[in-house]
């Protein structure tokens, strides 16, 4: 039976690229992105965990995002933050435990 699981993606500062996170066991992922903020966020995927594409449009307000593509890895890159704080959270169903 598949299990739900959530991974926090790390947020950082403008300009820069969060940690990578291993996403690949996850099916139906979906970004939750919350916060107060003025800023840009823009969610990169790659399958090698080197060349990360934009994997949605960039993320300007508190919501949801469904990443419906076969990635491995997940990473916030932060366009602009010029005011306030966002947090970001991966989460969907582990199919290991099957």
């Amino acid at each position: 039976m598949a299990r739900p699981e959530r991974i926090e993606l790390e947020v950082p500062p403008a300009g820069q690229l969060g940690r990578p996170e291993h996403v690949f066991r996850l099916r139906d992922k979906t970004v939750q992105v919350s916060g107060v903020f003025t800023g840009a966020l823009q969610l990169e995927g790659s399958i090698d965990g080197f060349a990360f594409a934009p994997v949605s449009s960039p993320i300007t307000a508190p919501g949801f995002v469904t990443v419906r593509l076969a990635i491995a890895y997940l990473r916030v890159h932060t366009l602009e933050l010029t005011a306030g704080a966002a947090a970001a959270m991966v989460a969907g169903f582990d199919f290991r435990s099957m």
